[in-house]
């Protein structure tokens, strides 16, 4: 990566930044949860400063339905369709999260 293509503090910057604040919420709220996820956590495992973030996104809640977004149709589906979950185990199994 050349200087030209780096941020503020070598933050990597441009094409892809969206799909990295994309991954990096899918892996932090699986980790801790939408609600204990702030911006500011997601910017810095993507890489990018807030101000590129708000330039994606125009907060967390539009970075949240993405997120929600991109679930894999065929995974929901067959949470959705288990007849052996209650409807709050099938919503939580959705998020992988336990009961």
């Amino acid at each position: 990566m050349t200087e030209l293509e780096k941020g503020p503090k070598g933050r990597r910057r441009g094409r892809g930044a969206r799909e990295r604040i994309l991954g990096a919420s899918r892996q932090l709220f699986r980790e801790q949860g939408i609600n204990r996820t702030g911006m500011d956590q997601l910017c810095a495992a993507a890489q990018v400063s807030k101000r590129t973030a708000y330039q994606h996104f125009t907060g967390k809640d539009e970075l949240v339905t993405e997120y929600l977004r991109r679930f894999d149709p065929a995974v929901l589906s067959g949470v959705f369709d288990r007849t052996d979950l209650t409807p709050r185990e099938r919503l939580l199994a959705a998020f992988d999260i336990p009961p």
